[in-house]
Formats: structure tokens, C-alpha cells, sequence
């Protein structure tokens, strides 16, 4: 056999040796890249949008700080001197300057101020062990919140919520807790029951919106669209209703300013609707519908 011969038999054992050896790589990308990295989700890109890029640095930090059980989870610091008070503000605190004071350039006193602005803001909400972010993209917690927007005003006795969230009143009430202390809910108490909100509607209108979830008021207002002079009996026997419910029912639509009695130039007493508070309350509430009503005016 040829020395030429021979050594590219050599050369095909050593490669076919390195091919086998456990201690090959079979490519040669470099490490960096295949380190584990967890990298933020489109929706959760927009959904901090709103963050500075620090804020998302230490927000990142805190997803897994907060969820150190061995630590009180306390925040309620004034200045940068009062965070040995609690641990785990302090392993927080300690962490980010460790990861991003080199790696970033951000001084401690940005770091301090970012995370007072992050709780401020109820990003951080160290009771609940969480950020706003995972509570924002958690599946079951995206799913109540969709469903208070679509139903503004529902209480907790409500059978909707058995129906269309296949859980019943006290998980949802641990549920709603956790929205709230992340002010992303908000609630309101009218007459005996606790109703729950988006935190960006506004409360100008809640008292409507709860009287309007009784499916008879607006057919009382349709029934004094319909005639003006219309009497409390004739709406009665036009609903099929007891005609004390019935004036129970105007007189809280007169209270909240929807419907006041008035003369008319005949002298006969008629019944006024405040077309202008409806038209007002369906620019924040689609339901019930007033459109159909107003355009027959």
C-alpha cells in the first residue's frame, strides 16, 4: 500500500473514532447559542410596552426573586436605608445591581427608584408572589378578566360565571382578589353586592349599568318612548308587571336622573327620558342597546 494510500486510511479511523466519541460535537455552533435563554413572547412585548427598558430589566429580575417563600413578602420602603427591613426586597435589590449595575450601567439609585415606580404601578406586588406580567399572560386570569369586560357590573352570585367560566363563586372571588391587588379590576358597592369593573372604565356610569343588568328598566323606558303620557298602571299591564314595581323602578330611574315627570301643554303629566345620559351611556356600554330607541326621535 502507498504512503499516500495509507495515510488517508488513518485519516477516515481517526474521523470515524471522533464520530463515535461521546466527546464530539457533531456541530460546531457556538455555545452561547444553545444556553437557555428565556425570551419574552410577542404578547408579552406588548404588553410592556408601556415600561422603560430598566423597568423590564428588573421586572425580569423580580419574576423569580418574588417567588423565594423563604423571604416575607413585604414592600413598603420610603428610602434606599429602610430595604434590610425586608429580605426579600433586599435579595432583589442586591440581585439587580449584581446582573445589571456591569452588564447595563444602571447606578443603585436608578435601580431603587425603578423598582418603587414598578410597585407604585403594581407590576410588583410582592404579596401575591407575582408580577402583573405573568398575572396578565397567566390563561385562567386572562379568561376572567375578558369576561368582566364583556360582562361590566357582574357580582359574584351571578350564573354566568358558572356557566361560561366552569368555576364557581369562590374561586372566583380568590381570582378577583388578585386582579384587584394589581389594579386591574376594580369594584364597586351598590346595594348589598360587590360589582367588578375594569379599572379603566370609568365610574360615572356604574349605577346605570347595574340598574340596566335588570332586563325590565329598559322595558320600561321603551314603554314611555312608545308614550310619553303613559301611566304607571299602563305600564304595568303592558309588562305584565304589579304596577308598585313599577313605580318602585321609575322612581330609581328618577334618582339616577334618566327619567323625570314633567306637564305637558295640556296639562297632563308625561314622563321624560334623558336621551342625552343614554346616548352618553352607550359611548362606555354597548348593552343594553339605546340606539334602536333614539332613532325613532
Amino acid at each position: 500500500m502507498s504512503l499516500e494510500r495509507r495515510r488517508e486510511v488513518k485519516k477516515q479511523k481517526e474521523k470515524d473514532i471522533l464520530e463515535d466519541s461521546s466527546f464530539r460535537r457533531l456541530d460546531f455552533k457556538p455555545l452561547r447559542e444553545e444556553i437557555d435563554i428565556e425570551e419574552q413572547t410577542p404578547k408579552e412585548d406588548t404588553i410592556v410596552e408601556e415600561l422603560t427598558e430598566i423597568e423590564k430589566d428588573v421586572l425580569d429580575i423580580a419574576k423569580n426573586i418574588l417567588k423565594l417563600k423563604r423571604y416575607d413578602a413585604e414592600f413598603e420602603i420610603e428610602s434606599e436605608s429602610q430595604i434590610q427591613k425586608y429580605p426579600i426586597i433586599e435579595k432583589l435589590y442586591a440581585k439587580c445591581i449584581a446582573k445589571l449595575s456591569y452588564k447595563k450601567g444602571y447606578s443603585k439609585e436608578e435601580i431603587f427608584l425603578t423598582m418603587r415606580a414598578l410597585e407604585e404601578k403594581n407590576w410588583i406586588v410582592t404579596n401575591e408572589r407575582r408580577t402583573k406580567l405573568e398575572i396578565l399572560t397567566n390563561e385562567k386570569l386572562e379568561k376572567i378578566l375578558d369576561f368582566i369586560k364583556n360582562n361590566p357590573g357582574i357580582h359574584a352570585r351571578d350564573d354566568k360565571i358558572e356557566k361560561e367560566l366552569n368555576i364557581t363563586r369562590t374561586p372566583f372571588l380568590k381570582h378577583i382578589m388578585t386582579l384587584e391587588r394589581f389594579e386591574l379590576i376594580r369594584s364597586k358597592k351598590i346595594g348589598k353586592s360587590l360589582h367588578y369593573f375594569l379599572a379603566d372604565v370609568p365610574e360615572d356610569y356604574d349605577k346605570l349599568k347595574i340598574i340596566f343588568l335588570n332586563p325590565l328598566i329598559p322595558s320600561i323606558l321603551e314603554e314611555i318612548f312608545k308614550d310619553e303620557a303613559v301611566t304607571i298602571s299602563n305600564i304595568g299591564e303592558n309588562l305584565d308587571i304589579y304596577s308598585g314595581t313599577i313605580l318602585y323602578h321609575i322612581n330609581k330611574l328618577k334618582d339616577l336622573n334618566l327619567v323625570k315627570s314633567a306637564k305637558s301643554q295640556s296639562g297632563k303629566k308625561i314622563f321624560l327620558v334623558n336621551i342625552e345620559l343614554l346616548k352618553k351611556y352607550n359611548e362606555f356600554f354597548k348593552e343594553p342597546d339605546f340606539s334602536r330607541l333614539l332613532q325613532g326621535l
